[in-house]
């Protein structure tokens, strides 16, 4: 049995497994380690939950899940806002609150229950005196790089920048808009958190750091402080949807999101939570969720296994699968949103096609179901009546005929045979879920430099390497300026509608 658990970070993973670990055992001596004197110094705004993860919470702790749902702000819609139109992606179902507001409410919690927090002193994992440490300090944390080769840590920088940044207003919806001004173009993804809140994070692509000068102005900052040139430049860009106010700022400097993958999330008597085991893109409002139910299982292991050994290695394998399939998704979500540039001109109902289906996670039927007039509308590309219930979408999808320069099908799914008997293709066999580094470049180069013969991207039928493919696909159609179709398991007739619908690719091959 674990008597004494020291933690090392005390942002809402640390908090929230020190208060369980006391719910669930009153002998077990719980201290959190924060270096920062409280809440009124963190970093951020506002942060996301979704009722899925609150059901998480109201299951392993009611009374404080009660406390977070009463205090987060609620009921507000997500739009996603184009050059011309406004597209509704779905209706009133998110959550949001403060950051400051979150951790007060974690920390309050954990101090009922007998937990000490101390905090404004550093600790050391190597220092503290414990038979448990659970190292919760964040995405930069001091722990995982200290012991990064037991850890065995894998550390990919994202392509593109982005900053977090308020506004003192609620917005009315949640939505995403872009601010092009010449060749820079800026991406706002905003939320509201508080009934005179709102968080704005705003990214940018390399094109737009050198054309509008962000490298100059960053590199002129100090460790530490606002980096307020660029803040300047957002707000005249965003100067329409902050109704002509200014952006909030809290060490608002630009940054890239780091992909971090770990071989173990233990070593010795040290474990990792949250942010400091693993990172998912901002793009799916994951950290926090993930840092909660991670925080859940490691409480859960802790109190229920024989040692502490046992217990690290059954929390690790509770949290690894759906942690590694949530990265996955947002993996896909980050691609997206780092090529947005190619994406920028279409409509916006074709944009929400595209975006709400992004991730693989839902397909054009999911869609279709909450917002039928939205989808109708940018199926209207395909050319004929679209038909009125969502339920026909698919099929109707597939039967649209294929009309591009060098290739003619009767429909947009066909069997191997029937397209080599429409036109000689050249095949492309991919498995890389990188679509945009250097392999994927190379490979939209040699397929360039072929003409216009219409491409297929072949491969496995594993679920990963069909995601990749489709990605691919997409690239290739975006850059390539000829037809791309994609290989699909036999059946796949949803993901194949999708595909279709959300411009990833002209046709599909089944077996």
């Amino acid at each position: 049995m674990t008597r004494r658990v020291e933690i090392i970070g005390g942002g809402p993973a640390g908090l929230y497994a020190a208060r369980l670990l006391r719910l669930k055992d009153p002998r077990i001596d719980v201290v959190v380690h924060e270096r920062t004197e409280g809440s009124a110094q963190t970093f951020g705004f506002g942060v996301g939950l979704t009722e899925s993860t609150m059901r998480n919470l109201e299951a392993a702790d009611p009374e404080t899940a009660e406390l977070l749902r009463h205090a987060s702000y609620a009921g507000h819609s997500l739009e996603l806002r184009g050059r011309a139109d406004t597209v509704t992606l779905h209706g009133a179902r998110n959550l949001a609150i403060g950051r400051a507001k979150l951790l007060d409410i974690l920390g309050e919690a954990a101090a009922a229950v007998g937990v000490r927090i101390r905090t404004g002193v550093p600790a050391d994992a190597a220092s503290v005196d414990a038979e448990a440490v659970i190292a919760a300090d964040g995405v930069r944390s001091a722990t995982r790089e200290k012991y990064a080769a037991e850890f065995g840590v894998r550390a990919k920088p994202g392509r593109s920048r982005f900053v977090w940044c308020g506004a003192a207003f609620a917005v009315d919806s949640a939505f995403f808009s872009a601010a092009a001004r010449g060749d820079s173009l800026f991406v706002a993804h905003a939320y509201p958190y508080a009934t005179d809140r709102s968080t704005f994070l705003i990214e940018v692509d390399d094109t737009t750091w050198r054309s509008s000068g962000l490298g100059e102005l960053d590199a002129r900052v100090p460790p530490g402080e606002t980096d307020h040139a660029s803040v300047a430049l957002l707000e005249r860009a965003f100067a329409a949807e902050l109704h002509g106010g200014p952006l909030l700022t809290n060490r608002t400097r630009w940054s890239r999101f780091t992909d971090l993958t770990l071989d173990r999330w233990s070593t010795g008597n040290i474990v990792l939570l949250g942010d400091a085991a693993h990172t998912a893109h901002y793009t799916l409002g994951s950290g926090t969720k993930l840092a909660l139910e991670d925080a859940i299982a490691l409480a859960d292991a802790l109190t229920g296994e024989s040692s502490v050994p046992a217990a690290f290695a059954a929390y690790e394998r509770t949290r690894r699968p759906p942690v590694e399939r949530f990265k996955k998704l947002a993996h896909r979500s980050q691609a997206w949103w780092d090529s947005y540039r190619l994406r920028a001109p279409w409509p916006a109902e074709q944009l929400a096609v595209s975006y709400m289906t992004r991730s693989g996670n839902l397909t054009l039927a999911d869609f279709a179901t909450e917002q039928p007039e939205s989808v109708r509308r940018a199926l209207a590309r395909l050319g004929g009546p679209v038909p009125e219930r969502p339920e026909e979408f698919d099929a109707w999808v597939l039967s649209r005929p294929v009309r591009e320069p060098g290739l003619t099908l009767p429909g947009r799914m066909v069997s191997r045979q029937e397209l080599d008997a429409a036109a000689t293709v050249q095949e492309l066999s991919w498995t890389d879920p990188e679509v945009w580094d250097t392999a994927a470049d190379a490979a939209l180069t040699r397929l360039n430099g072929t003409g216009g013969t219409p491409i297929l991207v072949t491969g496995p039928s594993d679920r990963d390497a069909v995601a990749a493919r489709v990605d691919m696909a997409e690239r290739l159609r975006m850059q390539g300026g000829r037809p791309v179709g994609v290989a699909l398991p036999e059946g796949e007739r949803s993901p194949a509608a999708t595909a279709v619908a959300a411009g990833r690719a002209d046709f599909v091959v089944h077996p």
